[in-house]
């Protein structure tokens, strides 16, 4: 789906408040398992995932939610790709317009990641690296 041939490497980052933190929280969710599409049970009991695996599980349904086909989600949550796939763009502007959105989308909806960069594309994979409010660097890959 992305090309192996593009490089980018354009850190973003979020707004912060007057004190140079950002408000706000992830807040508690459920573990998920998007590989077996089943959330997670141990012992009879839904497991919460630690901070670092609930901000790489958020992540991971902002990328996989479609905008607006949802109604549980705001208008605003999800990856808007209409215009970009299946078109005869040039493949540096496609890969360029996904990471502004994914970018634009994470670093304004969720409250934990203060910046996103170090991207890489590898023949129909991706990854790059959050930075947390408390400085903490997460990978994130994808498909």
């Amino acid at each position: 789906m992305f090309p192996s041939d593009v490089g980018f490497d354009v850190p973003l980052q979020a707004d912060t408040s007057d004190d140079g933190q950002r408000q706000g929280t992830i807040g508690r969710s459920i573990a998920f398992d998007y590989e077996k599409n089943e959330f997670v049970v141990n012992d009879g009991k839904l497991v919460e995932p630690g901070k670092i695996d609930a901000i790489k599980q958020w992540i991971e349904l902002y990328i996989r939610t479609e905008i607006n086909k949802y109604a549980i989600y705001t208008e605003s949550f999800g990856v808007d790709t209409r215009g970009l796939m299946g078109y005869r763009l040039p493949r540096g502007y496609q890969v360029a317009e996904i990471m502004r959105r994914i970018n634009e989308g994470i670093l304004t909806q969720c409250p934990d990641v203060v910046s996103v960069s170090n991207w890489d594309f590898n023949k129909g994979t991706f990854s790059f690296t959050v930075k947390t409010n408390t400085g903490e660097e997460v990978v994130i890959n994808g498909e």
